[in-house]
């Protein structure tokens, strides 16, 4: 289980359109339908990270599912005996329940820690990616007014030069 904080962009997989609106089920372009709503860090490109304590969690989990286990199964076996035995597989019952939530909290804890750096490296990423392309996008129109600058004088050069001349004529 992974919790997204931010809600990503998808892209349509009939046309490529991306789509910002999280609400919209169907692209505006191709009308396909939206299958997946992708999670900021495949968006992003940034790769998961902690593999292996990702499988350390796992066991955890798993460890907390046979505990509980284990301590039902020795809880039902004694259900028939005498009072003291009924009340120590009683207590072990309790405990075990303990142990697996304990377990299980811990791993959702890491789990949910883990899933926040990474939307937050990849939401990191997603900035940058939009400074950049507007970056480029400034310097594009930095370098073409530029060119309409000087191209500009060129032309107006001539006519500056024969507006002149007619003038002091005229004079």
């Amino acid at each position: 289980m992974s919790l997204h904080l931010f809600s990503t962009p998808t892209q349509c997989t009939q046309c490529g359109t991306t789509v910002d609106d999280p609400t919209v089920d169907r692209c505006p372009k191709c009308g396909a339908l939206l299958k997946e709503r992708r999670a900021p860090r495949r968006l992003a490109g940034v790769d998961e990270r902690y593999g292996s304590l990702r499988v350390l969690l796992g066991i955890m989990r798993f460890l907390g599912i046979m505990v509980l286990l284990v301590g039902g199964l020795i809880f039902f076996s004694s259900l028939g005996e005498d009072r003291t035995t009924a009340t120590q597989s009683t207590l072990l019952l309790l405990g075990a329940v303990v142990v697996s939530v304990a377990l299980f909290a811990v791993a959702g804890m890491f789990e949910l820690l883990m899933d926040v750096e990474e939307n937050t490296r990849s939401s990191f990423r997603l900035q940058q990616m939009m400074m950049e392309g507007r970056a480029d996008a400034a310097g594009a129109a930095a370098r073409a007014a530029a060119a309409d600058v000087t191209a500009a004088p060129s032309a107006d050069g001539p006519r500056a030069d024969t507006a002149a001349p007619r003038a002091r004529t005229g004079v």
